[in-house]
């Protein structure tokens, strides 16, 4: 069977910035077409794809940005992320790609997941899933690796499980294979253990049927986040408030991504306050009222009610 010929393999990359997305999409491909930089901002900032060279020349692989703060950055990538997809005709693969040496599930990715496992068929979503361990460096022990293995396997795994519930009840069933690589070797280094990874990768994602974006029904997603901020100083202490703050991300049924406004929900801080029905004003155009609790100590501001302006 010529290289023509063969089954196309679709996988597509989501991650953080700085966990090395492109530089692994361009290890897969065998060719550079993703920009790749050392600097900590994101170099990938559109969803972009392309096959491969050489025998990899059926391969293909979708690098897509991280998520942001940006409401409207945000819609417009995960809106063109679903678009691309579509017109693959589906994918066989999702790869999330984390850093070796983090053991930690950011907030971005639990909401990409929580997203992906929506607009993608439920049931079948974490057979199509695999995780690549990037920045494995090829100078790594064997030993070492090993018992990474065990540890990711033992107690990272079953944490991003839990970020979505299948609905056979058969989590613990699940096989979602991992890989460790080292997209960025040194010229001089032997790389043939990253090279094997991507091997096994590619042999996994053959074994694949294609999944296509599948909405059944209108879903909400509610992503959180704390933020702490100065108020000043009174002469005896710093003033701060830590702002609880949630906003829904609506997904529809055509597979279309909508963010909503963050709200304030809850307002604690280190002054005294004797001033009730305080206003807040928030960047995000989101106008609170909220009833002030006297009190020594951490004040909390339960909110009244919240209009938001979409």
């Amino acid at each position: 069977m010529t290289g023509q010929e063969r089954k196309p393999i679709k996988l597509l990359l989501i991650g953080e910035t700085g966990n090395g997305k492109s530089s692994l999409g361009n290890f897969i491909l065998k060719k550079n077409v993703f920009m790749v930089s050392d600097s900590p901002n994101p170099e990938t900032t559109e969803v972009n794809g392309d096959y491969g060279g050489y025998d990899r020349n059926n391969v293909f692989v979708i690098d897509t940005p991280s998520l942001q703060e940006s409401r409207e950055f945000n819609e417009r990538f995960l809106n063109d992320m679903v678009n691309f997809v579509k017109e693959q005709g589906g994918i066989q693969g999702i790869v999330i790609v984390l850093n070796y040496s983090i053991n930690t599930i950011s907030n971005n990715l639990k909401i990409m997941i929580q997203i992906l496992s929506n607009v993608f068929p439920f049931k079948d979503f974490w057979g199509h899933v695999c995780i690549v361990w990037n920045k494995c460096y090829y100078f790594f022990s064997q030993d070492q690796l090993e018992m990474q293995k065990k540890n990711k396997k033992n107690k990272f795994l079953p944490e991003l499980l839990k970020l979505t519930k299948e609905p056979t009840g058969t989590e613990g069933s699940v096989d979602v294979q991992m890989y460790y690589v080292d997209s960025q070797p040194d010229e001089e280094g032997n790389n043939i253990r990253s090279e094997n990874e991507i091997e096994r990768l590619i042999k996994w994602g053959s074994k694949l049927t294609p999944i296509n974006i599948e909405v059944v029904e209108y879903k909400i997603i509610t992503e959180e986040k704390e933020q702490t901020e100065s108020m000043g100083n009174n002469g005896k202490y710093i003033i701060t408030q830590l702002k609880h703050m949630k906003r829904e991300i609506r997904i529809y049924c055509n597979g279309e991504i909508r963010y909503g406004n963050w709200k304030i929900i809850k307002v604690e801080s280190n002054e005294i306050t004797t001033t009730s029905d305080i206003p807040l004003t928030v960047p995000t155009r989101i106008v609170v009222a909220a009833t002030a609790v006297i009190a020594v100590g951490t004040i909390i501001y339960f909110v009244g009610k919240a209009i938001s302006l979409w």
